[in-house]
């Protein structure tokens, strides 16, 4: 199985975050995620059902705690990673953050296990970064740098709140689908056929459109290290070396056969978001962090 989805048309791909477009959609995505849910809320049981859902779902976005990034850590079996240890790093972290304008510089951990990889957990004081003990080992300094950049944006996007978004949106939409689903079986009620249909694929595509709001950050966010970086050059190196080191170390099966098809993916291939750097017009680096303000203010 190969990572690509020729079959579905160019539109479609990008729509989806399959292959890179012009801009980010992310907030058309998750339009399309509450769409889905009020659609499926609707037909359950009108309009009274839809605003119970709205409530539901407001509920649960402001008392579902985002997990806290140190139990994530201890989760990982990540270690601090020790400025005294690795000050270049540290370094390079403190004049990303400066000049993408952050308030606070994230906290770097160290993860075990194989494969180049990079998380960012956390938000405002509590942003947290945590990288792979094989980038440490295998990256040169630019492409570490390009590494930072890259998880400095998906910090200063606040991309995690957008990741906590779509999974409340998920799952409330899956509740509703199973709960209409044991109307269906069990109750007196007698829907037609297509609405059993519609309400056993509705987890299915809010499941495929959460998916493709991460796969647009993940675009955002290399478009977001190229301007930190002042051109894309680092970044599409660091993509290309590390798609190089992770299909040598995961496993003894072809790197590319071990991978998810493309619409459950959590990440473009890098194919595509190489496409996407190199699309970036001269001149216009920077721009991403100049012309915009930071979520929340």
């Amino acid at each position: 199985m190969t990572n690509e989805t020729p079959q579905l048309p160019d539109v479609i791909q990008r729509f989806l975050a399959i292959e890179p477009g012009s801009t980010s959609h992310a907030g058309t995505l998750m339009a399309c995620m509450i769409g889905v849910l009020a659609a499926c809320a609707w037909m359950l049981g009108g309009f009274s059902m839809m605003i119970s859902a709205g409530i539901a779902v407001s509920l649960m976005l402001f008392l579902t705690p985002m997990i806290s990034p140190e139990i994530l850590m201890k989760m990982l079996r990540a270690n601090p990673l020790r400025p005294k240890d690795y000050p270049a790093i540290h370094e390079m972290m403190h004049l990303l953050c400066e000049r993408a304008g952050l308030d606070h510089t994230p906290k770097l951990f160290i993860l075990p296990g194989k494969g180049v990889n990079a998380i960012t957990t956390g938000t405002d004081a509590q942003t947290t970064i945590a990288i792979s003990s094989d980038a440490l080992l295998d990256l040169s300094p630019r492409q570490m740098r390009a590494i930072l950049a890259h998880e400095i944006a998906h910090a200063w996007h606040g991309d995690t709140r957008i990741l906590l978004m779509t999974d409340v949106l998920y799952r409330a939409t899956w509740t509703i689908a199973l709960f209409g689903l044991a109307i269906f079986i069990f109750g007196d009620f007698n829907p037609p056929a297509w609405m059993v249909v519609l309400f056993g694929a509705v987890p299915t595509i809010s499941f495929l459109l959460q998916r493709a709001v991460i796969r647009d950050r993940e675009f955002a966010a290399d478009h977001g290290a190229s301007d930190l970086l002042n051109g894309p050059e680092d970044m599409i190196d660091a993509l290309l070396h590390i798609d190089q080191i992770n299909r040598r170390r995961l496993g003894l099966i072809p790197y590319r056969s071990t991978q998810p098809p493309t619409l459950l993916d959590t990440h473009p291939s890098v194919t595509a978001r190489i496409k996407a750097l190199r699309a970036l017009k001269p001149g216009t680096w920077q721009k991403f962090f100049e012309n915009r303000r930071m979520p929340g203010q």
